[in-house]
Protein backbone atom coordinates (compact mmCIF):
# COMPACT_ATOMS: atom_id res chain seq x y z
CA UNK A 1 0.00 0.00 0.00
CA UNK A 2 1.12 3.52 -0.85
CA UNK A 3 2.30 5.61 1.65
CA UNK A 4 1.26 9.52 2.30
CA UNK A 5 4.29 12.16 2.02
CA UNK A 6 3.06 14.85 4.28
CA UNK A 7 2.21 18.18 3.13
CA UNK A 8 2.04 16.77 -0.48
CA UNK A 9 5.68 16.34 -0.07
CA UNK A 10 6.90 19.43 0.65
CA UNK A 11 7.67 17.94 4.34
CA UNK A 12 11.20 18.12 4.99
CA UNK A 13 12.29 19.51 1.35
CA UNK A 14 15.51 21.11 0.82
CA UNK A 15 16.02 24.40 -1.53
CA UNK A 16 13.42 26.51 -2.68
CA UNK A 17 10.21 25.40 -4.51
CA UNK A 18 10.17 26.65 -8.34
CA UNK A 19 9.82 29.92 -9.17
CA UNK A 20 5.86 31.66 -9.70
CA UNK A 21 5.09 33.99 -12.39
CA UNK A 22 1.44 34.90 -11.38
CA UNK A 23 2.65 37.88 -10.47
CA UNK A 24 3.80 39.28 -13.86
CA UNK A 25 1.13 36.77 -15.40
CA UNK A 26 -2.20 37.01 -13.77
CA UNK A 27 -5.05 34.34 -14.44
CA UNK A 28 -7.11 36.02 -16.67
CA UNK A 29 -10.78 36.38 -15.65
CA UNK A 30 -11.84 34.62 -18.90
CA UNK A 31 -12.75 31.41 -20.05
CA UNK A 32 -9.73 28.76 -21.22
CA UNK A 33 -9.21 25.75 -22.74
CA UNK A 34 -7.55 23.28 -19.66
CA UNK A 35 -5.27 20.83 -20.82
CA UNK A 36 -3.50 17.64 -19.77
CA UNK A 37 0.10 18.07 -21.40
CA UNK A 38 1.67 14.94 -22.27
CA UNK A 39 5.74 14.79 -22.53
CA UNK A 40 8.42 12.83 -22.77
CA UNK A 41 11.62 12.42 -20.53
CA UNK A 42 13.62 15.61 -21.02
CA UNK A 43 16.43 13.98 -22.37
CA UNK A 44 15.07 12.31 -25.33
CA UNK A 45 15.55 8.73 -24.46
CA UNK A 46 13.18 6.01 -25.32
CA UNK A 47 10.20 5.62 -22.51
CA UNK A 48 6.82 3.81 -22.02
CA UNK A 49 3.29 5.23 -21.74
CA UNK A 50 4.09 5.00 -17.77
CA UNK A 51 7.68 7.19 -18.27
CA UNK A 52 5.41 10.25 -19.96
CA UNK A 53 4.74 13.36 -17.67
CA UNK A 54 1.42 14.54 -17.61
CA UNK A 55 0.27 18.05 -16.10
CA UNK A 56 -2.88 19.79 -16.13
CA UNK A 57 -2.10 23.46 -17.98
CA UNK A 58 -4.05 26.62 -19.49
CA UNK A 59 -2.43 29.65 -21.10
CA UNK A 60 -1.98 32.67 -19.00
CA UNK A 61 -0.31 35.19 -20.86
CA UNK A 62 1.88 34.89 -23.97
CA UNK A 63 4.06 32.30 -23.50
CA UNK A 64 2.91 31.84 -19.80
CA UNK A 65 0.96 28.38 -18.56
CA UNK A 66 -0.06 27.54 -15.57
CA UNK A 67 0.51 24.48 -14.14
CA UNK A 68 -0.92 22.05 -11.81
CA UNK A 69 1.16 19.10 -11.39
CA UNK A 70 4.16 17.33 -9.49
CA UNK A 71 7.54 17.44 -9.79
CA UNK A 72 10.62 15.33 -9.17
CA UNK A 73 12.33 17.02 -6.28
CA UNK A 74 15.94 15.66 -5.31
CA UNK A 75 18.84 18.09 -3.78
CA UNK A 76 21.94 17.09 -2.20
CA UNK A 77 21.53 16.74 1.60
CA UNK A 78 18.03 16.11 1.52
CA UNK A 79 16.24 13.41 3.70
CA UNK A 80 14.24 10.20 2.24
CA UNK A 81 13.11 9.85 0.01
CA UNK A 82 15.74 11.63 -2.32
CA UNK A 83 14.21 12.24 -5.00
CA UNK A 84 10.45 12.43 -4.14
CA UNK A 85 7.88 14.24 -6.10
CA UNK A 86 5.95 17.18 -4.39
CA UNK A 87 2.89 19.55 -5.09
CA UNK A 88 4.25 23.06 -4.59
CA UNK A 89 0.68 24.46 -5.65
CA UNK A 90 -0.26 25.78 -8.98
CA UNK A 91 2.49 27.44 -10.96
CA UNK A 92 2.87 30.19 -13.52
CA UNK A 93 6.01 29.58 -15.67
CA UNK A 94 7.79 30.96 -18.89
CA UNK A 95 7.10 27.97 -21.33
CA UNK A 96 9.02 28.00 -24.93
CA UNK A 97 8.76 26.86 -28.05
CA UNK A 98 8.53 23.12 -27.23
CA UNK A 99 5.33 23.60 -25.34
CA UNK A 100 3.63 24.20 -28.37
CA UNK A 101 5.05 20.90 -29.66
CA UNK A 102 3.80 19.04 -26.79
CA UNK A 103 0.48 16.71 -27.04
CA UNK A 104 -2.60 18.61 -25.19
CA UNK A 105 -5.88 16.96 -24.48
CA UNK A 106 -8.48 19.23 -24.10
CA UNK A 107 -10.28 18.84 -20.67
CA UNK A 108 -12.78 21.59 -21.24
CA UNK A 109 -13.14 25.41 -21.69
CA UNK A 110 -13.27 26.62 -18.76
CA UNK A 111 -13.96 29.92 -16.23
CA UNK A 112 -11.39 31.21 -13.79
CA UNK A 113 -13.90 30.08 -10.97
CA UNK A 114 -13.45 26.59 -12.54
CA UNK A 115 -9.60 27.02 -12.75
CA UNK A 116 -9.77 28.00 -9.09
CA UNK A 117 -11.96 25.23 -7.62
CA UNK A 118 -9.43 23.00 -9.39
CA UNK A 119 -6.80 24.50 -7.65
CA UNK A 120 -8.21 24.15 -4.74
CA UNK A 121 -8.92 20.24 -5.08
CA UNK A 122 -5.26 19.38 -6.36
CA UNK A 123 -4.48 20.77 -2.77
CA UNK A 124 -6.16 17.68 -0.96
CA UNK A 125 -4.80 15.38 -3.71
CA UNK A 126 -2.19 13.32 -1.69
CA UNK A 127 1.53 12.75 -3.22
CA UNK A 128 2.82 9.46 -2.55
CA UNK A 129 6.26 7.89 -0.96
CA UNK A 130 8.28 6.89 -4.61
CA UNK A 131 8.24 3.12 -4.96
CA UNK A 132 8.50 2.77 -8.71
CA UNK A 133 4.57 2.40 -9.16
CA UNK A 134 3.06 5.32 -8.32
CA UNK A 135 3.91 8.40 -10.20
CA UNK A 136 2.45 11.70 -12.11
CA UNK A 137 0.17 10.24 -14.12
CA UNK A 138 -1.90 8.59 -11.01
CA UNK A 139 -1.94 11.87 -9.45
CA UNK A 140 -3.54 13.64 -11.83
CA UNK A 141 -5.85 10.90 -12.67
CA UNK A 142 -6.66 11.04 -8.88
CA UNK A 143 -7.11 15.21 -9.54
CA UNK A 144 -9.33 14.37 -12.50
CA UNK A 145 -11.46 11.44 -10.81
CA UNK A 146 -11.73 14.68 -7.80
CA UNK A 147 -13.07 17.18 -10.98
CA UNK A 148 -15.64 14.46 -11.65
CA UNK A 149 -17.33 13.90 -8.23
CA UNK A 150 -17.17 17.88 -8.00
CA UNK A 151 -19.16 17.93 -11.34
CA UNK A 152 -16.79 19.98 -13.23
CA UNK A 153 -16.23 17.37 -15.65
CA UNK A 154 -18.20 14.40 -17.14
CA UNK A 155 -17.42 10.58 -16.95
CA UNK A 156 -17.78 10.63 -20.67
CA UNK A 157 -14.82 13.03 -20.59
CA UNK A 158 -13.09 11.69 -17.83
CA UNK A 159 -12.41 8.68 -20.04
CA UNK A 160 -12.31 10.74 -22.95
CA UNK A 161 -9.54 12.61 -21.58
CA UNK A 162 -7.65 9.84 -19.86
CA UNK A 163 -7.96 7.21 -22.83
CA UNK A 164 -6.19 10.54 -24.80
CA UNK A 165 -3.63 11.09 -22.45
CA UNK A 166 -2.20 7.38 -22.44
CA UNK A 167 -2.33 7.16 -25.92
CA UNK A 168 0.10 10.19 -25.55
CA UNK A 169 3.06 9.09 -26.66
CA UNK A 170 1.68 7.93 -30.27
CA UNK A 171 0.76 12.04 -30.23
CA UNK A 172 4.00 13.48 -29.24
CA UNK A 173 5.98 13.58 -32.69
CA UNK A 174 3.14 15.68 -34.01
CA UNK A 175 2.11 18.33 -31.49
CA UNK A 176 -1.28 17.51 -31.40
CA UNK A 177 -4.08 19.01 -29.95
CA UNK A 178 -6.72 15.88 -29.55
CA UNK A 179 -10.37 17.09 -28.41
Amino acid sequence: MPVVLPEQGRSGTVGEPPINLDWIAKDPDIDLPVYIIVSGPRDGSSHDLRGLHWRLSWQVARDKWRYVHIVEHWRDHQRAPNPRYVYWGALTQSSGHSTSKLTKVLVGVMSLATRKSIEQLALEVPVMWPDGTWNCQNWILDLLTRMHRAGIISQRRWEEVVGAAHNGQEQLSYGNIVP
